[in-house]
This record gives C-alpha cells, sequence and structure tokens, in this order.
C-alpha cells in the first residue's frame, strides 16, 4: 500500500499529475478530484497497471475499487465518458451512466490494455471495459465499445450471455487482446487472432467470447489444452505464460524473436522458449523462471536467482545486453554502467516490467532500474537519451545528473512511453 509515482509520456495525461507534460524523473499521482498542482497525492494503492501500448492507467486500492487516467477516447477509463483524464477518476460500477453514483468494488486484480481494461474480482470473475472493435472484453458483443464495465462471457456463450466467466485467479491485457488464467491452471483468451496471439490454432481475425489455449503440439480444432500456468503475461501481437516449472511458453507475433524459440515465425498455439545461447531447433528450455513480463514485442524473465533475461525487438535498446540488435533467444541483461559485450550482470532483481520499447526492474531495497528507448524521459534518468543498459531511476524533483534516487518503491509497470512505481508501506495483495 502506498503513493503512486510516474514519468514518461504525459501527452494523455497517463501520469496522473493534473498536467499534458512530460516528465523525465517521477512526479506524484494526484488524489481524485485535484488540479495541478496537487496535494493531496494518491494514497492507499495496492496494486498499479500502466498500458503497455497504450496511454492510460490503473490503480487498485486497499478497498477493492478501481482508479484511472489518462486516454479515454474508448471508454478504457471506465468512469462512463469518453473524456481524457490527467488525475484519477473512480470506475464505475456495472450497469451505470455518466455520472455514475455507484463504483466498481470488490476487485483483486487489473490490466491496462491498449484501449481497454480488465478487473478480476474477489468471487473470480473478470470485468472488461473499453475498446471492443476485436471483441477484446468478452462479452460477445464485437464493435461495441463500453465506457463502464461488463462481465466477460463464460466459454461457449452468445450475446447476450447467461453464464459468466468464473474461476479466474489472474488477468492479462494485450494490445488487442486478453487472457485469463484459471484456477486449475489453465488460460483462456479472446479478442484480436490476426497472429496467432489466442493460441487457438488459428489465425482467426477475433474471437469475442473466451477459447481455451491450445496444448503445444495441438492443430486445430485443438484436443488438448495448455496446463500447468502459473502466470500470464500479454503484448501488443504475442502471450506468454509461465509454468509452474519455471519454463516459460509463448504464442503469436514473432516478427522480432518475442516468442523466444530461435525463430521468427508466428505460431498459433505456445512454443518453448529457448536457453540462452541455444539455435533453432533449440535442445534446451529457459528454466528457473520466477516472473515473466510481455512489452509490445519484447520479453523480460526474472529468474529465481534474481538474474534477467530479455529477448525480442532491441531497436531501443530495450533488451539492456549493451546492444540494438534484435534477439530470439534470451540474453541476460547487463549491470549497470557496463558496454558491449557484457562481463558483468544484472543481479538482486525483485521484480520486471516491460513496456512499449523500455524496460524496468525493482531490486531489493526498493530502487528501480530503467533502460531503452527514452524519448519521453520513462527511464526515469533525467534525461532523453535511450539506453542499452541499465540505468537508476532518479528520486522526485531531481534533475540530471541526479544525486538521488529512487527509494522505497515495491511495485513497478511499464507503459508505452512511461512508467509508474507504487511506493511506501507494502501491504501484499494476491487474487489467489
Amino acid at each position: 500500500m502506498g503513493t503512486v509515482l510516474a514519468w514518461g509520456a504525459n501527452g494523455l495525461g497517463q501520469l496522473g499529475d493534473g498536467t499534458n507534460s512530460d516528465r523525465s524523473t517521477p512526479v506524484p499521482v494526484c488524489a481524485p478530484g485535484r488540479t495541478a498542482p496537487c496535494n493531496p497525492h494518491l494514497r492507499d494503492v495496492v496494486a498499479i497497471s500502466a498500458a503497455t501500448t497504450g496511454a492510460h492507467s490503473l490503480a487498485l486500492r486497499k478497498d477493492g475499487t478501481v482508479l484511472a487516467w489518462g486516454a479515454n477516447t474508448f471508454g478504457q477509463l471506465g468512469d462512463g465518458t469518453n473524456s481524457d483524464r490527467s488525475t484519477p477518476v473512480p470506475v464505475c460500477a456495472p450497469g451505470q451512466t455518466a455520472p455514475c453514483t455507484r463504483f466498481l468494488t470488490g476487485v483483486v486484480a487489473i490490466a491496462a490494455g491498449s484501449s481497454h481494461s480488465l478487473a478480476l474480482r474477489k468471487d473470480g470473475t473478470v470485468l472488461a471495459w473499453g475498446l471492443n472493435q476485436f471483441g477484446q472484453l468478452g462479452d460477445g458483443q464485437p464493435g461495441i465499445d463500453q465506457s463502464t464495465p461488463v462481465p466477460v462471457c463464460a466459454p461457449g456463450q452468445t450475446a447476450p450471455c447467461t453464464r459468466f466467466l468464473t474461476g479466474v485467479v489472474a488477468v492479462a491485457a494485450g494490445g488487442g487482446h486478453s487472457l485469463a488464467l484459471s484456477a486449475d491452471s489453465t488460460v483462456l483468451a479472446w479478442g484480436l487472432n490476426n497472429f496467432g496471439q489466442l493460441g487457438d490454432g488459428t489465425n482467426s481475425n477475433f474471437r469475442s467470447r473466451p477459447e481455451p489455449v491450445c496444448e503445444p503440439g495441438q492443430t486445430a480444432p485443438c484436443t488438448r489444452f495448455l496446463t500447468g500456468v502459473h502466470a500470464i503475461s500479454a503484448g501488443l501481437a504475442h502471450s506468454l505464460a509461465l509454468s509452474k516449472h519455471g519454463t516459460v511458453s509463448a504464442w503469436g507475433f514473432n516478427n522480432f524473436g518475442q516468442l523466444g524459440d530461435g525463430t521468427n515465425t508466428n505460431r498459433d498455439t505456445p512454443v518453448s522458449v529457448c536457453a540462452p545461447g541455444q539455435t533453432a531447433p533449440c535442445t534446451r528450455l529457459l528454466t528457473g523462471v520466477h516472473a515473466i513480463s510481455a512489452g509490445s514485442s519484447h520479453n523480460l524473465t526474472l529468474r529465481r536467482e534474481g538474474t534477467v533475461f530479455a529477448w525480442g525487438n532491441n531497436f531501443n535498446g530495450q533488451l539492456g545486453d549493451g546492444t540494438d540488435t534484435n534477439r530470439n533467444t534470451p540474453v541476460p541483461v547487463c549491470a549497470p554502467g557496463q558496454t558491449a559485450t557484457c562481463t558483468r550482470f544484472l543481479a538482486h532483481a525483485d521484480a520486471i516490467s516491460a513496456g512499449g520499447s523500455h524496460s524496468l526492474v525493482l531490486r531489493e531495497g526498493g530502487t528501480v532500474l530503467a533502460w531503452g528507448n527514452n524519448a519521453n524521459g520513462q527511464l526515469g534518468d533525467g534525461t532523453d537519451t535511450n539506453r542499452t543498459t541499465p540505468v537508476p531511476v532518479c528520486a522526485p524533483g531531481q534533475a540530471a545528473p541526479c544525486t538521488r534516487l529512487l527509494t522505497g518503491a515495491h511495485a513497478i509497470s511499464g507503459g508505452n512511453s512511461f512508467s509508474l512505481a507504487l511506493a511506501g508501506h507494502h501491504e501484499s495483495r494476491h487474487p489467489k
């Protein structure tokens, strides 16, 4: 639980500081209803989600309510309007219209997609709002955007749905698709599928209600489905799943090698991510993974010993290996201060988050490192210089060269050219 800090691009108010000015060092997000210069600031937050491929932000509060700010063209803020917001507004309860008098409650997890949002409730149901061009809201009504939350349908339903998705323990929102992890460790997917990012063995244009992700090696119509999954993450047009055994599967768009299988071939069912140094066909797989994070077209993994590996698009140095060379198998992220070819590598990482074309790591002790694209200050180092190896994020109020660094952070989230951090008293909140 704590306050929210933001930095980077702010043209649509996605930093929540009451302005539309980019920031190259962290600024506090305003409390709801405040105008710049804000005081007090947003507090009592337990989770954050920045739109990796979009321009809006979500915050989950201790009381189970959700706040949103930034771009709102398609209703992705859930406040019943299509007006962008530069400070947080509460997400309405289902069935409300603006101005809302009841607000969404009972939420335990949130996910911001490109132009849509997801919320997981403590009863295991999922709500969605925003753009629905490709059925990414999962309500069976593609093409009908929603500016307040609607329930995601159960598999096999047709609109209007009479049964809704239940038993969910985690959600992830991508560019135009959505993922849900069920309590039985299977994965459901819906929305845009032009590159196979739903993992159902097809690349049909879209699915407007959840479908199970196939087991590796299956072809449509699949008879066996992916299981044993511990965590999920969604990129612009690809998807990741972390198994309970510490291996990673990927599917969807692979033009930059973001599936990590040693090729650049799109996949409509899951493939295993190779071990570092492998070439296709890989004989060894990436193991020992503790956490995953999909960016727009690159990925990060955190291994149990605190090291970080990356693969995919590296045009802006977002893989952190000291180069701008795309990688179709994992490479270790360099230690701060290293240059290619690195001889020391990042260690003591506690959490990871891949943004649009930049990357964030939370280290033990609450400091944050960043690398990749910095055109809008999203690395938080007081400059707009791209970095191919990690640099520390500055403390609020600093200017380059910073003499004080951000400390006390306990959660991070990378958006599309902006970043969020949750700082202050840590209180864990888990949906399962």
